[in-house]
């Protein structure tokens, strides 16, 4: 069965999701923000005959987010789904798959989702400008370098602010200019997610968004936590598997 789950199950729901930590960050981190009392975010866990939970759904808005260790009921989560009023649901790829048949869902994107597995990989090749924290001083030059990426969509200075109240981000300012970033968001007690990695096309292949990549890396070790990231760029891919970054499996990203 499937029971819409509040803080009395906290303590369950959490241990089940931990075992994979790094796939659950999204579930944790938002769990611990807002616990299980918001209009916006709703968790549901499904239970076995022996009381054991074999799959977690989370709502956050329009958004959901499915996991499971992989034997789960299909039936039922996909008729608690159907149900529900949405316009994306993510997670594990394998498993986004099998319920596609009963949701009618199709894929959006799918990247390769990575963590950092070796700190002794994490080099900057020497690149010697220092990266500057991003605050709020500095935040329209950070939105203007958006705009001249054609990989991200159009962001606007509140989403960067907002993004910034989970996480961290540094950029590197060439003339007054930032020309490269890398961010963190998502941020929970163990694991922080790597975004927002690009550099403005002229300034590119000179190491100053890997610059940012590292020291955003090294900090988030030094608190004992440890840095994820998804990709779909062969090249970027490249870049992050070389500062130790390995893949886990491939994430999901479904449209109705």
């Amino acid at each position: 069965m499937i029971l819409k789950v509040d803080d009395t199950y906290h303590r369950k729901v959490m241990n089940y999701l931990k075992k994979e930590p790094d796939f659950n960050l999204f579930i944790i981190g938002d769990i611990e923000r807002y616990g299980y009392d918001n209009y916006f975010l709703d968790i549901w866990a499904g239970i076995d005959k022996k009381g054991r939970i074999e799959g977690v759904l989370l709502r956050y808005f329009e958004y959901l987010i499915f996991y499971s260790q992989g034997n789960f009921n299909i039936d039922e989560f996909s008729e608690l789904i159907n149900s529900l009023n949405y316009l994306e649901i993510s997670g594990k790829l394998e498993l986004l798959k099998k319920l596609q048949p009963k949701l009618g869902i199709y894929p959006k994107r799918i990247v390769n989702f990575c963590v950092l597995d070796n700190i002794n990989k994490l080099d900057d090749n020497g690149v010697s400008i220092k990266p500057k924290k991003i605050r709020f001083g500095n935040i329209n030059k950070v939105a203007k370098l958006y705009e001249s990426i054609d990989e991200f969509e159009n962001t606007t200075v509140e989403n960067i602010k907002n993004g910034l109240k989970t996480g961290r981000g540094y950029c590197i300012e060439i003339n007054k200019k930032v020309v490269a970033m890398a961010k963190s968001t998502l941020e929970t007690r163990t694991h922080a997610m790597i975004v927002g990695v690009g550099t403005h096309p002229d300034f590119r292949n000179r190491g100053l968004a890997t610059k940012c990549v590292v020291k955003i890396c090294k900090e988030i070790i030094n608190e004992n936590k440890i840095p994820c990231l998804f990709y779909d760029n062969i090249e970027a891919g490249k870049i992050y598997n070389k500062l130790g970054f390995k893949e886990r499996g491939y994430w999901g990203i479904y449209g109705k």
